[in-house]
């Protein structure tokens, strides 16, 4: 009969021990590859939460640079409430000021009409023979082939969906009352000498072609001029500007001006251009805010243990980075930077300090309310320095040798691709990769262990067996010998 059982022949308890034996060889090894693998995930994760500390701290420092703090506001006073003549934006160049602006003339394209009665209907043929029509306007041109006994309405059709129009609408008008149907074609090509312009290349398309102080082009009537195109004019501050567009890019020097309607007689609209103070305070703000939230998860990562009185106790695990030296450093580095010197800003403007902010006692910064030895507060230098040397505060974080250039090029070197902190998570994933593989490794190991301890204790345990079979036979055999008194 097959033994079930390590035991199961000697009546010892033999499973139970391969099994604490087992457990003991697998805790011991197994122990020491979860400590490990903990410390790794810890130390991986704190470099991860350090990566993205810095990363937002450059993030904030980058919303600073060039010349993203010189932003302008540009608010129109409009001549009524119930319409919109004037658009206008500004570019961090432009200079502060008001403007008194008057809306003469909206740009226009040209209209061009065929004559009264020229045709009978939309069925009425233009054509008996092809040829081709060619429409200029702006420096622009596309063409139309016209087909033998092609009707206007057809031609009409043909010309709106042309290749290359640059927006030349055909519509066709029925009108009667002695004027018959009307062509009417409208370029959005605006401008002065802009009109559009039809030619061909066959006389019977002469009737499609355009004609100019009354006489065609070749002599044989056409198209008319109804409307020319037109430029769009406005007076800044009495000034006459005019555009061949409804934008004028810097007749005021950095803004452009979009005009939508001409203004009411003697009712003007008023543009002012100021600084934006409320965006450069919010975005130095979100600086200061990811560089104390930098500080805190610096502080969080690199804690000690804490220890009861008796030593032994613990009260508070330490930061997953605690021990790295090289978290210290990337922070001295940044600290140091931003406490130096930019020359960018001028000598009004030249360090945080004179910005108005300070790094108080936990390394944080703050633009503080209070006063030292008698100076002005943070509060005070800041508000100044906003209300007096706006651009400065631009050129000390955007110059070429400012805090945004500097920070990014010192943050660059631990976050980007073959940065020092990617290059470190890197280095922790081998070994994780390198914890798992030893894990693996060694469940094959202890598979084998066991089954090693299983064939031995199994031989001994048969051999067991047999020796508590031959007792037992032995006793038998001496029993029954015979008795002598």
């Amino acid at each position: 009969m097959a033994i079930r059982s390590l035991g199961a022949a000697s009546g010892l308890d033999l499973e139970s021990l391969v099994t604490q034996l087992v457990k003991v060889e697998r805790d011991s090894k197994v122990s020491r590859l979860d400590t490990t693998k903990k410390e790794l995930d810890s130390t991986l994760s704190g470099f991860g939460k350090l990566k993205s500390a810095l990363t937002k701290l450059k993030d904030a420092s980058v919303a600073l640079g060039e010349d993203k703090l010189r932003s302008r506001t540009t608010t129109i006073k409009q001549p009524t409430d119930t319409k919109t003549y004037l658009e206008a934006k500004s570019s961090g160049t432009a200079a502060a000021g008001n403007f008194d602006i008057k809306v003469k003339s909206i740009a226009t394209g040209s209209r061009i009409e065929s004559p009264d009665n020229a045709y009978s209907g939309a069925n009425a043929v233009i054509s008996t023979t092809a040829g081709k029509l060619t429409f200029e306007a702006g420096g622009k041109s596309f063409d139309v082939d016209v087909k033998a006994n092609m009707t206007l309405d057809d031609f009409r059709k043909a010309l709106n969906s042309a290749t290359g129009n640059f927006g030349v609408t055909a519509n066709i008008i029925n009108a009667g009352d002695g004027t018959g149907t009307k062509l009417v074609l409208n370029s959005s090509i605006t401008g002065e000498g802009n009109d559009l312009k039809i030619s061909n290349n066959n006389a019977a398309l002469d009737a499609l072609s355009t004609v100019a102080n009354g006489s065609t082009l070749d002599g044989s009537g056409g198209l008319e001029v109804a409307i020319g195109a037109g430029d769009a004019e406005v007076e800044i501050d009495g000034i006459s500007v005019k555009s061949k567009t409804n934008t004028f890019t810097n007749a005021i020097q950095d803004t452009e001006l979009k005009v939508l309607a001409v203004t009411p007689t003697d009712n003007n609209a008023t543009l002012t251009i100021a600084t934006d103070k409320k965006a450069a305070e919010e975005k130095i703000q979100a600086f200061i805010t990811a560089y104390n939230a930098l500080i805190t998860e610096v502080d969080s990562l690199t804690k000690n243990r804490t220890l009861g009185d008796d030593g032994k106790t613990v009260l508070s695990e330490g930061g997953a980075l605690s021990g790295d030296p090289m978290v210290r450093s990337i922070m001295n580095q940044v600290t140091k930077s931003l406490g130096g010197v930019f020359s960018s800003g001028g000598n009004e403007l030249n360090n945080l300090y004179a910005l108005g902010i300070t790094f108080n006692e936990q390394g944080k910064m703050q633009i503080a309310t209070t006063s030292l030895y008698g100076g002005d507060s943070g509060r005070t230098r800041f508000d100044n320095a906003l209300e007096n040397n706006y651009d400065k505060i631009a050129d000390l974080f955007g110059g070429t040798d400012g805090i945004s250039v500097s920070l990014d090029g010192l943050i660059s070197q631990f976050t980007a691709r073959d940065g020092i902190l990617v290059n470190k998570e890197t280095s922790l994933q081998e070994q994780l990769k390198k914890n798992t593989k030893d894990r693996d490794a060694f469940e094959r190991y202890i598979e084998s262990y066991e089954e090693t301890l299983r064939q031995r204790y199994g031989a001994l345990d048969s051999t067991l067996g047999q020796l508590q079979s031959t007792s037992s036979m032995l006793v038998s055999q001496l029993a029954s010998l015979p008795k002598y008194n």
